[in-house]
């Protein structure tokens, strides 16, 4: 099994630091600011957000592992 380097040289890291961080901050303070029936939107955003991080990480896995 490959070690995982938790820096700022992995491109997974960077991209979790330049997407996920902000997009998280935003969830809450939409969480924070909106009225509770509208709770839903920021959790929609952040977990949409999640799923596509997922998916491009499988896809570079994938992309890697051909390699």
């Amino acid at each position: 099994m490959e070690r995982f380097d938790l820096s700022f040289n992995n491109k997974k890291i960077k991209v979790w630091f330049a997407a996920l961080l902000p997009l998280g901050l935003i969830a809450m303070l939409l969480y924070i600011l909106l009225p509770p029936e509208l709770h839903i939107i920021p959790m929609l955003l952040f977990f949409s957000g999640l799923a596509i991080y997922c998916v491009w990480i499988l896809i570079d896995n994938r992309k890697h592992k051909n390699d």
